[in-house]
C-alpha cells in the first residue's frame, strides 16, 4: 500500500470519527463547527507535498519538511534582529537543523538522504561548538 493511500485511509477514519463526534455533540444556535477537519486536510496536503521527491525512484531533492522550514525561517529572522534576539533565533535555527539532520539520518528514504543527515549532523556539531567557543 502506498503512503498516499495509507494517509487517505487515516484521513478518512479521522474524518469519520470527527463527524461522529460532531453529530453527538449538542449545538447551540450560531455555534461554529470545530476546524479539525480543515486542519487535518491542510496537514495531509502538507505531508503529501513533503513526500514529493526528484527523481521519483531515488529522491535526492525533496520539498522541505517542518524542521527545515523552521530552521530557514529562524535563520532569516536572525538577520533582522540584534542582541539577545539574534542568539535565540540562531539557537532555534541550530536546533531545527539538528532535528532535520537526525530525521534524515534515522528515516531517510535512501542511502544518499541518510548520508546527507550524517553530514549535516557533523556540520551542526562543529557550528554549535564554534558558537559556544566564540
Amino acid at each position: 500500500m502506498t503512503s498516499i493511500a495509507l494517509l487517505a485511509r487515516i484521513s478518512r477514519s479521522r474524518r469519520e470519527r470527527v463527524d461522529a463526534l460532531d453529530a453527538a455533540a449538542p449545538r447551540q444556535r450560531g455555534e461554529q463547527l470545530p476546524a479539525t477537519p480543515y486542519i487535518a486536510r491542510v496537514w495531509l496536503a502538507f505531508k503529501r507535498l513533503t513526500a514529493l521527491g526528484f527523481p521519483r525512484r531515488f529522491p535526492i531533492v525533496q520539498f522541505p519538511n517542518l524542521p527545515l522550514i523552521v530552521a530557514f525561517l529562524a535563520g532569516e529572522a536572525g538577520q533582522f534582529v540584534r542582541g539577545g534576539g539574534h542568539t535565540y533565533t540562531a539557537s532555534v535555527s541550530y536546533l531545527a537543523m539538528t532535528i532535520w539532520a537526525y530525521e534524515e539520518l534515522a528515516r531517510g528514504v535512501n542511502w544518499f538522504r541518510r548520508l546527507l543527515g550524517v553530514a549535516y549532523a557533523l556540520i551542526m556539531i562543529v557550528r554549535v561548538a564554534h558558537a559556544l567557543h566564540a
